[in-house]
This record gives structure tokens, sequence and C-alpha cells, in this order.
């Protein structure tokens, strides 16, 4: 009977042993992968493969440093449940058109109180805005929502810019594009300078008090570009 090999993987020029640039080992050599179609699925496979619990975050456009070697994979699409990267749909070995300034990064980041991300987007760039808090994701309020407290969440993510996109329509409950939230409404009435390094330094109101429905969850489009001063936390 054959014996299957585990596809060896590692990160590279992280703060810590849980982020960094994905390099796989083929051919007797470490190479990249290419980050066309890299999103936060094929992120969760790489943490749950290293062993890594928490929130799964992928970064792209060589977020972690150039790698110097092959580029080994490219158009990896996972669906977020396999075991390991090789269950993953993909190109070729060696098969790619890219450069080392497109290569892929993780996080495998702590599931910590107050950890954001955004929800239902094309990327991880853009969504329904969520946040954790007692060992549940929940939504945000659009109450009083300023361009302001889009740009700390932006940065907070490692984004340079955003918008808030409210909802369009004459419906009386128009639902936000990136659908409606079904966890718990966690904050309402936030309110930034835009200088904070995190929103939840901003005055808001306490847990789990709003008089909102999820019609009025917090929507956000983050730049794709990557803020070079603001690394994954």
């Amino acid at each position: 009977m054959s014996v299957v090999e585990t596809l060896p993987i590692r990160l590279v020029g992280g703060r810590s042993q849980s982020e960094g640039r994905v390099e796989v080992f083929h051919a007797g050599q470490w190479g990249s992968i290419c980050d066309d179609q890299w999103d936060d699925n094929d992120a969760e496979v790489v943490c749950r493969q290293l062993g890594l619990s928490g929130f799964a975050r992928a970064w792209s456009q060589s977020h972690f440093g150039k790698g110097s070697g092959r580029v080994w994979l490219d158009d990896v699409r996972c669906s977020g449940n396999e075991l390991t990267l090789e269950q993953c749909s993909k190109s070729a070995w060696g098969e790619h058109n890219c450069l080392h300034s497109e290569d892929a990064g993780v996080s495998c980041s702590p599931l910590t109180e107050g950890i954001t991300r955004l929800v239902g987007g094309a990327g991880s760039h853009e969504g329904r805005l969520e946040i954790f808090f007692h060992g549940q994701w929940g939504t945000v309020c659009d109450d009083g929502w300023t361009e302001s407290n889009t740009q700390v969440v932006c940065r907070e993510l490692g984004y340079r810019l955003g918008e808030t996109l409210l909802s369009e329509g004459l419906d009386m409950n128009p639902v936000p594009r990136f659908g409606l939230g079904s966890g718990p409404i966690l904050l309402d009435d936030v309110s930034c300078t835009g200088k904070e390094p995190s929103l939840l330094l901003c005055n808001r109101g306490e847990w789990l008090r709003h008089d909102c429905t999820h019609h009025e969850d917090v929507n956000i489009a983050c730049s794709s570009e990557r803020s070079a001063d603001s690394p994954p936390a």
C-alpha cells in the first residue's frame, strides 16, 4: 500500500511563527505560492496543516517579503475544509504567470477578544464588519457610523483606505450589500477620530446594547492595497 506524504509547508518572514510568506517544498527546494485566487479559505487550510488554530487571514502582494526561489504553485483554490494544501485545486508544479512580488502569505491569529474581520465580499478587504466577542462573531450597527470609523477598521485589517457602503434603494428594510448577519449585534454608536489603532479604542456603546436589526449591519470596502505599516495582528 502506497503512503501519501504530506506536502511540506512553512511560513517565512513574519514576526512570529504563526505568520509569514507561504513556502512549499518540492523537487528538493523551497518555493513560494502566487497570490492569484489566494483567499482566506486557502489560509485556513495552511493554518490547519501547520497545527495553528485561530483566525486565518490571507495576505497577497508579498506582504511578508519576496521569496528568492521558485514560484511553485499558482491558482490555489481551497474550499477551506481540506486538511492539507495538497488536497486543494491548484496549478501544476512550476506553472504560473507571477513574479515574487505576488507571493502569498497567511497569518494564523489567535481568536482574541475584539479581533475584526470583513465577511461576504470578494476578498478579505471588503464585506460585513464582524467582531469576535465571548466566543462568537457578531456585527456592528451603522447608527452614527462615519468614514473615520471605516478608516480605523481598514487600517486595523492592514489596508490603506476604505469606504462605508450604505444600503441602497427605497425599501423600508434594505439588505446590506454583503448580506445580513446571523449572530448577535455586538456594538452600536461607535465614534472614532480616525487615528485609533483599533476599533475597540473608539468611543462606543456597551457590548450587546443596541436598537438595531441586521438590516443596519456595517458594510465596508477597503482598498485592496495592503498597508506596509500595518502588519497582521
